[in-house]
């Protein structure tokens, strides 16, 4: 265990915290408001937080361990279902973060694995493009190869369904996919977005939810739902800095009144806050 590989992983448990913490977040938990849900509140998303911290040191340790990537995914995926259980455990069976544990998990593999040869300076200025290339290795013809089955029975899940109606790929395709949304918006937005403090991450949330292909908000809402908010999250996205905050706080109550979620959004803004603790973790070394 390095003082670098220690200090990634805290940065991953960390961005679980900043994000629960980050205010107002419409349909979400946060410190003030429970968004739509009945069954969670900020001081579990902590205690979830703190259940999986030591499993993000593990999926990048066994990255950088790892010298086959067949192996590597049998054991992200093996590591994955212990961490959720542990998640589970310490939240009496609520489904907190069980999307960031899967993007987390596959995320920190796949940069511990590019870390055994190179920095992570040089994977900063290359946009993490190794990290994307090796994600899509990793999990190849893993991950969305039930959905091959629909070819000769119906859909057993909900999400085989949105398949089989929508083409809708959710979570696991993007992670076939190397997180197209990731690279294409999320960290071109880190990059040049003016924004500091809470306001960055507030419209970082905007961006995401007129993007993120939630299953969350479709599950909750239906197809037509999830375009709503899209729509919505664009139309709050014009509103200038001194009122977005009053403005995001009058949708929560929208979003709980429809009782939707933006689960999805949560799940990346968290991967936002990560991309910003690199970025800062690269500054130390250049620094020292």
């Amino acid at each position: 265990m390095t003082d670098l590989t220690m200090a990634i992983a805290d940065a991953a448990y960390q961005a679980l915290r900043e994000e629960v913490a980050l205010a107002p977040k419409p349909g979400l938990v946060d410190p003030v408001s429970v968004g739509a849900h009945t069954d969670m509140d900020y001081p579990l998303f902590l205690a979830s937080a703190e259940a999986l911290r030591p499993f993000f040191q593990a999926y990048l340790d066994q990255g950088r361990q790892a010298t086959d990537l067949a192996a590597l995914f049998e054991q992200t995926r093996a590591l994955g279902v212990r961490a959720e259980k542990a998640m589970l455990a310490a939240t009496a069976g609520i489904n907190t973060h069980q999307g960031a544990n899967f993007t987390f998990g596959f995320l920190l593999a796949s940069l511990g694995w590019c870390l055994q040869t190179s920095s992570l300076a040089a994977l900063q200025r290359a946009d993490y493009a190794p990290v994307w290339a090796t994600l899509r290795d990793l999990t190849r013809g893993h991950l969305l190869s039930d959905f091959s089955a629909l070819k000769t029975r119906p859909p057993k899940t909900y999400g085989e369904k949105l398949y089989a109606e929508h083409g809708i790929i959710g979570i696991r395709g993007e992670a076939e996919a190397g997180y197209p949304l990731l690279q294409e918006r999320l960290l071109p937005f880190l990059a040049t977005d003016p924004h500091t403090g809470d306001l960055r991450y507030l419209r970082l949330m905007l961006l995401l939810m007129q993007t993120v292909e939630d299953t969350n908000l479709i599950h909750r809402g239906g197809i037509t739902a999830w375009h709503q908010v899209q729509q919505e999250a664009q139309e709050l996205a014009k509103y200038d800095d001194a009122q977005l905050p009053d403005a995001l706080r009058e949708y929560d109550q929208v979003l709980i009144t429809r009782h939707l979620s933006p689960g999805g959004t949560a799940d990346f803004l968290a991967v936002g806050y990560f991309f910003d603790h690199l970025a800062q973790i690269v500054n130390k070394e250049r620094e020292s």
